[in-house]
Order: C-alpha cells, then structure tokens, then sequence
C-alpha cells in the first residue's frame, strides 16, 4: 500500500520538518499492546515506525515547499494498517499542533473507507483530511478501545433523577504520550493495596491535608479508596508520567453529586478532584499535560459528556489561573457548608475545537531554542 499525508494549511508560522523527540514519539500503547513508536529517519526528514522492535512502516517529509510526509513502506505485521497510519498522524498533530489540518492520500480504498468511518478522516471533495477537532476525538489510541455507550435508564439517587451508571472500568484507562516531556502519561483506577501506601503518603502530606482534609492512618486510607471504588457516582484514578505514579483524581457523575442542585445539571456531566502528591511532579510543563489529558479522558469516556464542571475553593488562584488557561469558564459561585467555591465549566466544543489537548509552552524552550514540542502558541485573551 502507498501512503502520503500532505501538510494542507496552517494556524500560524511552523518550523520546517517533522518535530519528534530523538527517542521517538509512541503512540496507540493501548491499543496495540505495545506502543508504537515513530522515530526519525536516518536520511533528512525520514521517519520509522516500529513496534517491538521490528519496523512496520517509514518514509519521508519532503522539503519545505511541498511538505509533504510520504510512507516509503508498510510491510505485513501484526498491527493494523489503520492503527500505524493513525500514530503517524498522532505524531504529526500532537507534536506540531499549530498545523490547521493534513491532507492524506491512500491508495488502498478499503483503509480509506475504515478511517473515514471512525472520523479519523474526513472527505473534503476529492482530499482525504485528517483535523485535530475530530482525531483526537477517537477513542482507541488512547483508551485502547471504543467503549459501547451504556443504555440510558433513568434511576433515583437522594432525589436525583439520573442515568443509572456502569459498571466501573479495572486497570489502566488512559495512555498518553507528552512531547515535551517524553515520557507517557497514564491514568489507572486506584487498586486498594496496589496505591494505598502512596495514596496513604500523599493524604498525609500537609500541603495536600490543607485542600482534602482527609489525613489518616492506613486503615482510613484503605476504606477510602474501596468507598470511592463501590460508589456508583465516582471513579477513583491514580495518574503516573512513566509509570511512576504522582497523582489521585477523584472523577464525578455531577447530577447525583453535592454540585449537581447548583446549577442545570445535564446526566453525563462530569467534574473532578485533584491531589498531586509528588512534588517532583508539580509546575507548568506537568500540569500542563495532566489536566488536558484528564480532560480528554472525560470527554472519550462517554461521547454523551458535553460539558466538565469543577469547583475549586474560591481563594485558591494557582489552580483557578490554570483552569483559566485550560479553556475553564468560571460561572458563580456557590456556597458549600465546608468551603465558598466558584463553578467553573468547560465545554466538549471548546476543548476540541480549540485544541486545548496543546498548551501554549511558548515560554519554554527545547534543545534547539525552539518551543517545546507539543506548544500550541495562543494570543493573550
């Protein structure tokens, strides 16, 4: 099969070339397995993509003229034609984001017709068109699957008339690669024993004490996570960078939750609780892709999930200044019996159509001076 992937128009000036980390960018870990991982070329401009080891496919950018990405190969292998084609156009978007949309051209009709059904491509008269609005809306490469939507079946919670929940997901949920910092961001639900001793360290550290107020020894710690894990309304998670974890977020179904009589509350509207535990883990490059990515987790989870809705205490500026860059808009606020707390709500269209998967990192600079991978430049609102 021969491929190409054009680049058709831009947001904005972008350096010429592919960006990809010398080790390689990895994509589709859940999906596959194995990640695959997409890796400069010997030759200027080449790529490679490998998957345990083994080549799957490569190619070549062409020059700055006609910037175009071509597949020079795509031998038999295990992975999926449409799941190789799919992690270079990852590489591509997320490591570039200030790209407008890629032009690719397949001569396999079949593999054309499977992407144009999943929305991983679009038709646009005779082009096929892969934009970041719609790709990163996929489902499989970063949750490994596409989940079946839940029937909805209306139950009563305290007064609460809601969709009756599923059942909850075991193990890791999430998988994605950040550029800037190399390494892969996970999120997986919390396991009792596996988290409670990190889980136990962090409820203790009086920084994060201060916001939970949930300090305790480890049998509390231990009935805390099992209580979170049997209520139907909340999913304990635990995010790792790497593998090593540093972080527990609390998500929410926000009909059947304290915030949902606060305001119009639809039934897969979803919020969430933070507490990063690790202080090797905290400042912009990292919150700049865990909330993003969380996020994006929210959003794929259910397709029906139109809307995110938090409620940081209202004093607490850092995390409402990063809300704020997260696309968030603060809404009122609202009085609990524990804490003043101002609603802040993101939309389904506003994360996806303005692209906020990417951060702007201008301020930060790679090897080569340039902005870090992955930086989305935005004009100051």
């Amino acid at each position: 099969m021969n491929a190409y992937v054009a680049v058709s128009e831009t947001m904005r000036e972008t350096p010429d070339g592919l960006r990809l980390p010398a080790t390689g960018a990895l994509s589709h870990t859940l999906a596959c397995g194995q990640p695959l991982r997409m890796l400069p070329g010997k030759a200027a401009g080449g790529f490679r993509v490998e998957h345990e080891g083994e080549e799957v496919a490569s190619g070549h950018l062409a020059g700055p003229s006609s910037r175009l990405l071509t597949f020079e190969a795509l031998p038999a292998s295990p992975v999926a034609t449409d799941d190789i084609v799919n992690a270079v156009l990852e590489a591509v978007l997320a490591g570039n984001p200030a790209l407008g949309a890629v032009d690719v051209a397949l001569a396999d009709e079949g593999l054309a017709q499977r992407l144009l059904g999943t929305g991983a491509l679009e038709r646009h008269g005779e082009r096929l068109v892969a934009r970041p609005e719609s790709f990163f809306q996929l489902q499989k490469p970063w949750l490994g699957g596409v989940p079946a939507a839940y029937p909805e079946v209306s139950t009563l919670t305290n007064g609460a008339l809601h969709p009756q929940r599923p059942p909850k997901p075991v193990g890791r949920v999430y998988s994605r690669f950040i550029p800037w910092l190399n390494t892969e961001l996970g999120f997986h639900v919390a396991d009792v024993e596996a988290d409670l001793p990190h889980f136990h360290r962090w409820m203790n550290d009086p920084r994060v004490a201060a916001i939970w107020e949930d300090a305790g020894d480890l049998s509390y710690h231990r009935d805390f996570i099992a209580g979170r894990l049997a209520d139907p309304r909340t999913l304990p998670l635990i995010g790792t960078f790497g593998g090593v974890p540093f972080g527990y977020f609390e998500l929410y179904w926000a009909k059947e939750d304290r915030i949902g009589p606060h305001y119009e509350a639809d039934g897969y509207d979803r919020g969430w609780h933070v507490a990063i535990g690790e202080d090797d883990f905290r400042g912009k490059a990292f919150v700049s892709a865990w909330l993003p990515s969380l996020m994006h987790y929210m959003f794929l989870a259910d397709a029906r999930t139109r809307r995110i809705v938090g409620e940081p205490i209202h004093h607490h500026r850092q995390q409402i200044r990063n809300l704020d860059r997260s696309g968030f808009a603060k809404v009122k606020h609202i009085q609990f019996p524990h804490k003043k707390a101002l609603l802040v709500m993101l939309l389904r269209e506003r994360f996806f159509m303005d692209r906020l998967l990417s951060p702007d990192l201008s301020d930060l600079s790679g090897p080569d001076g340039l902005p870090v991978p992955g930086s989305l430049a935005r004009d100051a609102a």
